[in-house]
């Protein structure tokens, strides 16, 4: 309609310039018609041929008025009309019949605007309208043929995509006569494409279907877990734990919360070594593994937990960490108990030789000076045998607990084997031994009775001693030195009842 509206007013503009041109044009050709009757009338002055010529042109719809004018001879029509309407004329000059560039008169020439003007419009117009009715009839078949051939094949496929689901079976029925056209091109396109996405689909919905199957599982099994498990953001902040953990806290009576601090450092009495180990695992991009203690209020009996952490990293770059945590409480109190079993004795209490041994190796790779006493029973076997094994035990009882009571903070009291004991004494000189023997010796022969029998039991000892590192660097000469000398003062008892302790000569000597 732009484009019409354009031209149209363009070819009206063409038309009305036109037309005015022509009239233009046939005025000059009236004046050619009668310029030969006005040159013979202005050569002869006649005023008759005059009138002929001017009445000629002015009996024409497109002059309004005319004059001729010369020396001798003047003659208007409607020349005060034409006055009036301001009209300008038109000047012709009037040739010499015989001499042609002799000019004899001039003749003025008043065209008829009016009549001109409304002839081009109404000429201009009906151009126009035969060309709004042109292109109205164009455009009609064009919009028809577009609408049955480009626009309604359009809306049918439109229509048929709208009420298409995707992921469906459906499919874009072909238009007729479109098999070959760029609508079936496009046809034929969009259907492989929702074939491709039913194809997506169904693999995104098995594969959606596999994930929720899954997560199932592994939320019952996460859930229904009995370690204690927590995922965890970088900063602290719990984002999954499951009943387990929840009850490994209410266990400690901490309290349940939101967070226990950075990789749940709050939780644990060491958490600087705790956060020390597992930091130094994730440098190494391992997952770290430890043993640690819980702080707890609501029990006596320490918690102890293995802790397994590893740090997860999404596609996104944001850092988590999955923790374990595997309540190790029974299985630490059985290794401490076996620990009791292996280094203390089960009737006394104190070290057992397993136990003194390693005490001794330790002192021994410290450098440390020491003194070891190895002290044999003198009367134990006759204990036995008169009164029993039980009584014997009472015996062994009572000289462990004398040994612990009388020996200083710093010294050990070990029960070496059978009714051998031996004292590691923290002194390096024989007075300083001596007076702590004493004190062992005075409480070990105080007399105690076994059933009822009003003869008191005394019980004595015999006791060796050898210096660390003075005797020997040695452990098993240290205690083999210490042996012999015990035996020595054993072998002194009857002679020299009070003569109980014998110092060992050094290594070298013997």
């Amino acid at each position: 309609m732009i484009v019409v509206l354009t031209t149209a007013e363009f070819f009206y503009r063409a038309t009305y310039e036109n037309e005015i041109d022509e009239a233009n044009n046939d005025i000059e050709e009236l004046f050619q018609t009668v310029s030969a009757t006005a040159s013979i009338a202005a050569f002869l002055e006649d005023e008759d041929l005059a009138k002929e010529a001017i009445n000629g042109l002015v009996k024409t719809n497109k002059i309004l008025a005319a004059s001729i004018k010369s020396e001798s001879l003047y003659y208007q029509a409607n020349v005060t009309d034409a006055i009036n309407k301001n009209t300008e004329p038109r000047v012709f000059l009037v040739r010499h019949p015989f001499m042609p560039e002799e000019a004899l008169a001039e003749v003025n020439v008043y065209p008829n605007f009016e009549h001109i003007i409304d002839q081009a419009e109404k000429i201009s117009t009906d151009n126009s309208y035969s060309l709004y009715a042109e292109a109205l009839v164009v455009g009609i078949v064009a919009l028809i043929i577009t609408y049955y051939i480009i626009i309604s094949p359009m809306l049918r496929v439109g229509r048929s995509l709208h009420k298409i689901t995707p992921g469906t079976n459906e499919r874009i029925d072909m238009p007729d006569y479109h098999a070959n056209s760029e609508i079936g091109a496009l046809v034929q396109d969009t259907n492989e494409l929702l074939n491709k996405v039913e194809e997506q689909f169904t693999q995104e919905r098995q594969l959606r279907e596999e994930i929720e199957f899954l997560e199932k599982r592994f939320r019952m099994l996460f859930e229904n877990a009995k370690t204690a498990t927590v995922l965890m953001a970088e900063n602290g902040t719990i984002e999954l734990r499951n009943d387990a953990f929840n009850d490994l806290v209410e266990k400690t009576g901490l309290g349940i919360q939101q967070g226990y601090g950075e990789l749940l450092d709050e939780l644990f009495e060491t958490p600087v070594a705790m956060k020390s180990a597992l930091n130094e695992a994730f440098a190494r991009n391992e997952f770290a593994t430890g043993e640690y203690k819980l702080k707890s209020r609501a029990t006596d009996s320490a918690i102890w937990v293995q802790l397994i952490a590893s740090p997860l990293l999404t596609e996104e770059g944001e850092r988590y960490y999955q923790l374990t945590l595997n309540d190790i409480s029974s299985r630490k109190h059985e290794l401490q108990q076996l620990a009791l079993q292996a280094d203390f004795d089960a009737l006394t209490g104190i070290y057992n030789r397993n136990g003194g041994e390693k005490l001794i190796a330790k002192l021994m790779r410290k450098e440390h000076q020491f003194a070891l006493a190895l002290i044999d029973l003198n009367g134990f076997k006759a204990v036995n045998d008169i009164y029993g094994h039980d009584a014997g035990d009472e015996v062994l009882i009572f000289v462990a607990e004398q040994l612990k009571e009388k020996i200083r903070k710093n010294d050990v009291a070990i029960r070496w084997g059978g009714d051998e004991f031996l004292l590691l004494l923290q002194a390096d000189d024989e007075a300083s031994v001596k007076r702590v023997i004493e004190k062992v010796n005075a409480g070990v022969k105080q007399p105690f009775y076994f059933d009822n029998d009003s003869k008191p039991t005394v019980v004595s000892m015999s006791v060796g001693v050898a210096f660390y590192p003075q005797t020997s660097r040695n452990l098993h000469d240290l205690i083999k030195l210490a042996d012999i000398a015990m035996y020595k003062a054993k072998q002194n008892k009857i002679a020299s009842p009070n003569d109980y302790l014998i110092f060992a000569a050094p290594e070298t000597r013997i």
